[in-house]
């Protein structure tokens, strides 16, 4: 008879706060706000976020492992913001990935499904009448994000999404409403989509949701300093 493993000893709780500077950096890096081997000093970091070195340190060396940090021996931290090549490779991921995902949806979506994606779109093309300010721009970016959220989570493949998940942390926030052509490539895009998984078609859903991520990398490239 096997012996039963000893139960493991629960740690205590954490907080998360190298994961919050982490975050903080990552979204300053990736918006442009450090050029290229611009020095991250823990110190001055500490001090513009108000926290300790040790959350710092622990938040570079996780945006190292991302490759948007650099770590060098003697030099410290030096930022590595995304190049246009690198966005290309990023959106191309995403396009792979929900390409994939779509298709599965087109094979497995039911009615109510199809109802909640029209239902998602209508609203999308009602806040985009919204005056310009960010009450327009926090409903597009919701409403973009439920859009794609839903379509994903209709079929099984939670390592897919867990990949996608990934991908999406490396193209910055809160850029659908002001990017120029991502709103209307949505309101484009969304109806020929949600028709394809209407119609369990899944390769014109998987064609479909690919051509509509990889319009993306171009578009986010013209906002962004240094991508060229």
């Amino acid at each position: 008879m096997a012996t039963p493993h000893a139960r493991l000893d629960r740690p205590a709780a954490r907080p998360k706060l190298a994961d919050e500077v982490a975050d903080s950096l990552r979204q300053a890096i990736l918006q442009g706000a450090y050029e290229k081997d611009a020095k991250l000093g823990m110190e001055e970091l500490a001090d513009e976020l108000g926290v300790s070195i040790m959350p710092v340190r622990e938040a570079l060396i996780a945006l190292s492992n991302e490759g948007l940090v650099n770590a060098e021996p003697r030099r410290g931290f030096r930022a590595n913001p995304l190049t246009q090549a690198d966005l290309d490779d990023i959106f191309q991921i995403q396009a792979q990935l929900g390409g994939v995902l779509a298709a599965r949806a087109a094979r497995e979506a039911t009615p109510e499904d199809v109802e909640t994606l029209r239902r998602l779109h209508a609203e999308l093309e009602e806040a985009s009448k919204l005056p310009e300010g960010e009450e327009r721009a926090a409903q597009l970016e919701q409403l973009n994000g439920a859009f794609h959220r839903h379509i994903n989570k209709i079929p099984a493949g939670g390592r897919l999404r867990w990949f996608l998940r990934l991908a999406n942390r490396l193209v910055p926030r809160d850029l659908f409403a002001p990017v120029p052509g991502m709103t209307e490539g949505a309101l484009r895009d969304h109806p020929a989509i949600i028709d394809a998984i209407a119609a369990g078609d899944a390769e014109a859903a998987r064609h479909l949701m690919e051509a509509h991520f990889i319009q993306g990398s171009d578009l986010v490239g013209y906002t962004l300093p240094g991508t060229e």
